[in-house]
C-alpha cells in the first residue's frame, strides 16, 4: 500500500515539515488532506502499524468486516463527501424480518404488530429524552439549564427517579449500553443529553434505515483512511509514537520555519515543524508531554467508562431468515446484549455482528478464548437454534486492548466532568486553549460538538482543526 512508511523503516535523525499531524485516524487524515490542499508540507505520524484509528477490518472469506466504526448515517455529509471523492461505495444495512428481544423471560419476536415493550411507557421515555436534549447546546453543554445538577446525576439514578414503569427504565439502560458502551450508573445525565443533541436525537441515533446506521462501506470503513493516506504527498510514518513536543528556535538563516519552531520527539523520530495537529483520543493525547511555553492542553475526558468488544460470527448462509427473523437481537443481560445482521452484500454468507459493552466487556475480556467462544455461541443458540453453534468463524476485536484508544466507541467522562472542565473545543464565550492562534491544534471525534463519537465527528474535527490552523497562519502573516 502506498502512502505509508513501514514501522521498520529507519527514520532520518531530523526531518522537517510545515505541519506534523499526530494520529492517522480519520480526524488526522482529514486535517492532513485539507492542509496539503492549502499548500502545506504535512507529515502524519502514527503510533500503530496501520492507519485508520478506530476503523479497522477483519478479512475472511473474501469479505472485509468492520471491526471498529463503520456506520454512516444519512446526516453524515462530510464522510459521504469523502467517500465519493475517494471512490468508495456505501451499502444499506437494513435486514428484513422480525427482531428478537430477550428481556428475562426468553426470546420474544417483535415487529410492528407486536412491540416488545409497553408502547406508552417507552414512548414517554423517548420523548422525555429528546425534550431534555433539545435544551442542551452541543457547543457548550455547561450552558444548559441546571447543567451542574444534570452533570452530577447518573442516568441510572435519573431513570429510577422519573419512571415508575420497568419498561421505561429498562429501555434507558439498554440505550446507554448500546450508544455509549457504558453502564448507566457510570454516566452523567448531562453527557447522555449532550450525546443525543450532538448526534441528532435518540430516534435518529437508534435507527438503521433513515438513521445513523443507514449504510456501511462496501469493502470496509478502513478503506477511507487507507485511500486518504495514499493520496498524501508524504508517506504516513507508522509505528512512530510521539512522547514530547518541545519548543526549538530555528537554525540561523532557515526561513521555512516559523520562529519558535516545534520539535516532535518519539522513540523513533525527531521532526521539526511550525505547527502541530494532535488527532488522537484524549487519554493518549494526555500522555504526550507539552514543553511549549504558553501552550495549554485543552480539557478532555481522559478517564473513560466506555468499553467494547466487537464480534463477527460467520455462517455459510443467513439461516435465521428461514424463520422470518432479521438477525437483530436486544437482550437485557450480558455478556452479549446486541446482535445485528451484516449479511447484505456478503455473497450469500450469513454474518452476525455482536457487541459486548461496558462492565460486560471488562469481564468478557478477562475470560479465556474458549470461555468467550462458549458464552457467545450459547447465547446465539438460545436465540436462533442449534445451527448457531456451527459458525465458519468467530472473530473478536477487543478495543479495550488498543493502547491508542482505551476503549470505544468514544470517551465517556465521569459524572460532573462537563461542568468542571468545560467543552474540549473552542466555545463562544469561553477561553479555550484550542482556540485559533496555535501552534498546537487538537482534533478527534471527542473534540467535535457535532456527531461526537461518530466517524462524522472525527472528520469534522480534523477539517475544523485545519481551518483554524490556516486562519492562524493568515493572521500571523
Amino acid at each position: 500500500m502506498t502512502g505509508v512508511r513501514s514501522p521498520g523503516a529507519s527514520p532520518p535523525e531530523q526531518a522537517e515539515a510545515d505541519v506534523v499531524v499526530i494520529g492517522a485516524g480519520l480526524a488526522g487524515l482529514a486535517a492532513a488532506t485539507e492542509l496539503e490542499a492549502a499548500g502545506r508540507r504535512v507529515q502524519v505520524v502514527e503510533a500503530l502499524g496501520r492507519v485508520g484509528g478506530r476503523t479497522a477490518s477483519h478479512h475472511r472469506y473474501g469479505q472485509a468486516l468492520d471491526a471498529g466504526g463503520g456506520y454512516v448515517g444519512v446526516r453524515h455529509v462530510r464522510v459521504r463527501e469523502l467517500a465519493g471523492r475517494f471512490g468508495l461505495v456505501l451499502t444499506p444495512t437494513a435486514a428484513p424480518g422480525a427482531n428478537l428481544f430477550d428481556l428475562g423471560a426468553g426470546p420474544v419476536r417483535s415487529d410492528a404488530r407486536r412491540p416488545a415493550f409497553n408502547a406508552l411507557a417507552v414512548g414517554d421515555a423517548l420523548d422525555r429524552l429528546d425534550d431534555l436534549a433539545a435544551g442542551v447546546p452541543p457547543v457548550d453543554p455547561g450552558a444548559a439549564a441546571d447543567a451542574a445538577g444534570l452533570d452530577r446525576l447518573t442516568v441510572a439514578a435519573w431513570a429510577r427517579r422519573e419512571f415508575a414503569h420497568p419498561d421505561a427504565r429498562l429501555l434507558i439502560d439498554l440505550l446507554v449500553r448500546q450508544m455509549l458502551a457504558a453502564d448507566p450508573a457510570e454516566v452523567g445525565m448531562l453527557h447522555l443529553l449532550f450525546y443525543l443533541a450532538s448526534g441528532g436525537g435518540v430516534h435518529y441515533l437508534t435507527a438503521f434505515s433513515g438513521g445513523a446506521q443507514q449504510d456501511r462501506f462496501a469493502g470496509g470503513a478502513h478503506q477511507l483512511a487507507e485511500r486518504m493516506a495514499a493520496a498524501l504527498a508524504r508517506p504516513v510514518r507508522l509505528g512512530s509514537p510521539v512522547t514530547d513536543l518541545h519548543a526549538e528556535h530555528p537554525a540561523s538563516g532557515d526561513t521555512r520555519m516559523a520562529r519558535g519552531a516545534i520539535r516532535i520527539v518519539g522513540p523513533q523520530l525527531t521532526i521539526r515543524c511550525a505547527r502541530v495537529v494532535v488527532a488522537v483520543p484524549p487519554g493518549p493525547a494526555g500522555r504526550i508531554r507539552l514543553r511549549l511555553p504558553g501552550v495549554r492542553r485543552p480539557p478532555g475526558p481522559t478517564r473513560t467508562r466506555g468499553a467494547t468488544v466487537k464480534l463477527h460470527v460467520i455462517y455459510a448462509r443467513p439461516f435465521w431468515a428461514d424463520a422470518g427473523l432479521s438477525g437483530w437481537v436486544t437482550a437485557g443481560a450480558g455478556p452479549l446484549r446486541y446482535v445485528v445482521d451484516d449479511s447484505a452484500g456478503r455473497d450469500g454468507l450469513g454474518v452476525l455482528v455482536g457487541f459486548v459493552t461496558g462492565p460486560d466487556a471488562r469481564v468478557f475480556g478477562g475470560l479465556s478464548r474458549a470461555a468467550r467462544r462458549a458464552a457467545v455461541l450459547d447465547r446465539l443458540a438460545h436465540w436462533f437454534g442449534p445451527a448457531a453453534r456451527q459458525p465458519l468463524a468467530l472473530l473478536e476485536w477487543d478495543w479495550q486492548a488498543e493502547p491508542t484508544v482505551e476503549g470505544c466507541y468514544a470517551a465517556v467522562p465521569e459524572p460532573g466532568w462537563w461542568t468542571a472542565a468545560g467543552p474540549p473545543w473552542p466555545a463562544a464565550g469561553r477561553a479555550t486553549s484550542g482556540a485559533p492562534g496555535g501552534p498546537v491544534f487538537w482534533a478527534g471525534t471527542e473534540r467535535c460538538a457535532e456527531f461526537y463519537g461518530h466517524l462524522e465527528g472525527a472528520v469534522r474535527s480534523g477539517q475544523e482543526a485545519a481551518r483554524r490552523l490556516l486562519a492562524a497562519d493568515r493572521v500571523g502573516r
